[in-house]
């Protein structure tokens, strides 16, 4: 009962939040800054629109498929040598693709990139779970995300500008510097937070943990459902360029302008969770998120459908949305960690898998849409909220029927 408090005891270093929030970052913002530098990709080397996505969508698989490995490696060898090793991976990745000169070596250089990726952001949210075993844990991952959304807030608006000012090569330059910069504050400042148990002796016994975690009913749903609002959002603002500049004619700029919608939402949805304490208040919080994730959706869908084209109203509906997701994903991914307990580097990694998996398919899948009209778009984002809800359903009857049987709350 009191080993999470031991553990909190030692004294960390007083910078390991903000450290642990710009290892998680490096992912999203990554892709963030690239968003707006997409049809600039396109145009440079002259290829389909389909052909491009795979700029993102390569990352978002590879990250995929590492974050599972990330995660028992980092319960079997410790969280210190796996994130060191994750930026130095991330570090190599971007100065490949900063010199790329063809978009194959690009993609290339974004899969590099997202192996780093894999363990730095796995490790991070390893390392909160070491720390916080019960309600906590979800107000620490909502803490953490805000201040990753310092970053990625204005990511977008940021790799727009700097790509109309300096072309698409510009993002990766940033991030080349960016990476240098954790990877010195993480060999100064990055404690050992892991805490060896008899049943992490060998890779073959996570290699066990892992399946044990997949088989838990409770867990799958909550895989399923962080997948599903994961896909939904990234789904929309990868696709969401193409349309500004095929449909409208507007520069990279406006996109950056216009996604400030969801990070503001996303932003205020994680700081009401990091205020609540007790985990009845997180879950109805979640539950309340997961509708209006849904209203919002076939709000905007509902819009364009009636003939209102502008921005405007594609992106309004979507502030509310992101607010939505703000306040269901750190229940979630709490939910699903603490459904593993011993275990944070294993659930993490499969939980993170299903986001990325999730997303990978729904940006590939959407970048065969046409980008002459956000109909498409839209309609898919709506059909993705509502099954969202099926899952949260399910979900709840799920933990619920664990929890009774378990005796425990």
């Amino acid at each position: 009962m009191t080993e999470p408090d031991a553990r909190e005891s030692p004294a960390l270093p007083r910078g390991l939040f903000p450290l642990l929030a710009a290892c998680s970052a490096l992912g999203p913002v990554s892709t963030l800054l690239l968003i707006a530098a997409l049809p600039s990709i396109r145009t440079e080397f002259e290829a389909t629109t389909a052909a491009t996505q795979a700029v993102i969508s390569v990352f978002l698989l590879v990250f995929a498929i590492g974050i599972p490995l990330a995660g028992p490696l980092s319960d079997r060898f410790g969280r210190r040598p796996l994130l060191l090793g994750g930026v130095a991976v991330f570090f190599i990745g971007s100065a490949l693709a900063f010199i790329a000169p063809t978009l194959e070596l690009v993609i290339v250089a974004r899969a590099i990139q997202a192996a780093g990726c894999a363990a730095t952001t796995t490790v991070s949210r390893a390392i909160l779970g070491d720390l916080f075993r019960d309600w906590r844990l979800a107000r620490a991952l909502a803490s953490l995300t805000l201040v990753m959304m310092m970053g990625t807030a204005i990511a977008p608006w940021l790799g727009g500008l700097i790509t109309a000012q300096a072309g698409w090569h510009a993002p990766f330059l940033l991030l080349l510097a960016a990476s240098g910069v954790i990877a010195i504050a993480a060999w100064r400042a990055l404690p050992e937070t892991r805490v060896a148990h008899a049943g992490v002796s060998s890779l073959g016994s996570v290699g066990r943990a892992s399946v044990g975690v997949l088989r838990n009913r409770a867990f799958l749903g909550c895989a399923i459902d962080a997948a599903v609002i994961y896909a939904l959002y990234l789904g929309f603002i990868t696709v969401a360029p193409y349309l500004l500049a095929d449909m409208l004619d507007r520069p990279a700029t406006d996109f950056g302008v216009y996604i400030l919608f969801l990070s503001g939402g996303y932003f205020l949805g994680n700081f009401c969770v990091s205020r609540l304490q007790g985990h009845a208040a997180l879950e109805r919080l979640a539950r309340f998120g997961t509708w209006l994730q849904a209203v919002s959706a076939c709000a905007a869908f509902g819009f364009v459908l009636a003939g209102f084209t502008d921005p405007i109203w594609w992106f309004g509906p979507l502030l509310p949305l992101a607010f939505a997701q703000g306040l269901a994903l750190p229940h979630i991914t709490a939910t699903a960690v603490r459904l593993a307990p011993g275990y944070a580097g294993v659930a993490a990694g499969m939980i993170g898998f299903s986001q990325q998996a999730g997303a990978a398919i729904a940006v590939q899948s959407m970048g065969f849409f046409a980008t002459d009209t956000p109909l498409p778009v839209l309609g898919a984002c709506a059909a993705l909220s509502l099954v969202s809800i099926g899952a949260m359903i399910v979900l709840d009857r799920r933990v619920k029927q664990q929890t009774t049987a378990s005796g425990g709350t």
